[in-house]
């Protein structure tokens, strides 16, 4: 009894991809990490529902959960994008609270590095990091030609961008060492520098917190820094790196004390000590005695 394969539905037949003789096609990939592609969370109709989110549900949370108080925020309403905003990075919630942070007119037009090997290792995460947060994917395992030929194009088409240049979260609450991508950018694109820094979401939300303890954070605003003419990409890190430090002592401190020569607070710090003193005697957040200093300053009059 002879048996025939009965014949592929035509529609099937109509559908399926011609395949040239001999050959096999070979398995479809989707592209991840800094391949990611996220040219459409820039289209204005995704960008109009990511401000829609970040006005309405995620600046409001992030206000509820961090309770910021922002320190020289008039800088950022002078500000003509596009523009680099560099800071330091303690917690995943550094992203939103800088967004929400930042004017509707700033935060509306800005994208943010984010980790390739974290935010973008699968399609889903990347979708859900490019729409809901403008995030574009970063190497910080290595340079990157493509990571940075992004950040430029996108800075030259008049996005803002936020850059982490310690690489990744604070693992104990200490500033790392600034690595020098957002320095290099800034000289090719001849655009400003804004440092940021971000105290307390650590204690909020730390690398190794199992789960969120609302509380107070400081964003503290720095001055725009230019690179200078023929200046180097190191000695432009070093000058944002200085500056970053001052904000940091300022945080601890205050506006004046922050300034003082031979008194800038070591970046990447190599003790808080003299921090965790200041803090556990409650002299944080409005609480601060100014009579009273950190050993670290001597005795004042």
């Amino acid at each position: 009894m002879s048996t025939r394969k009965s014949p592929r539905p035509l529609a099937e037949f109509l559908l399926r991809r011609p395949t040239p003789p001999g050959s096999m096609i070979p398995p479809r990939t989707h592209a991840t990490g800094t391949n990611y592609d996220t040219s459409f969370s820039r289209k204005e109709v995704v960008r109009r529902v990511r401000s829609f989110l970040l006005d309405t549900s995620i600046a409001p949370l992030t206000r509820s959960i961090t309770k910021p108080t922002i320190i020289n925020a008039s800088a950022l309403e002078a500000l003509e994008r596009p523009i680099i905003f560099v800071a330091n990075h303690q917690s995943h919630l550094d992203t939103p609270l800088i967004l929400t942070v930042l004017p509707p007119k700033l935060r509306h037009h800005t994208v943010v590095g984010a980790g390739a090997d974290f935010f973008f290792d699968r399609r889903t995460k990347g979708f859900f990091s490019s729409t809901l947060l403008g995030a574009i994917p970063i190497d910080r395992v290595r340079p990157s030609r493509a990571s940075a030929e992004l950040a430029t194009q996108l800075l030259e088409e008049g996005w803002n961008l936020v850059l982490f240049p310690e690489g990744g979260r604070t693992p104990d609450g200490l500033t790392q060492e600034l690595k020098s991508g957002a320095a290099q950018i800034a000289i090719k694109v001849g655009r400003p520098v804004v440092p940021i820094f971000i105290d307390g979401t650590y204690e909020i939300f730390g690398k190794t917190a199992d789960r969120i303890h609302p509380g107070s954070t400081t964003v503290i605003v720095g001055e725009p820094l230019l690179a200078r003419d023929q200046e180097r990409v190191a000695d432009f890190n070093d000058r944002i790196t200085h500056a970053l430090g001052i904000l940091g002592r300022e945080a601890a401190t205050d506006f004046y004390t922050a300034r003082q020569p031979n008194e800038a607070l070591p970046f990447p710090a190599s003790s808080r000590s003299w921090v965790e003193e200041w803090r556990t005697n409650g002299h944080r957040h409005g609480h601060r005695d100014p009579r009273k200093w950190p050993k670290l300053f001597g005795s004042r009059s």
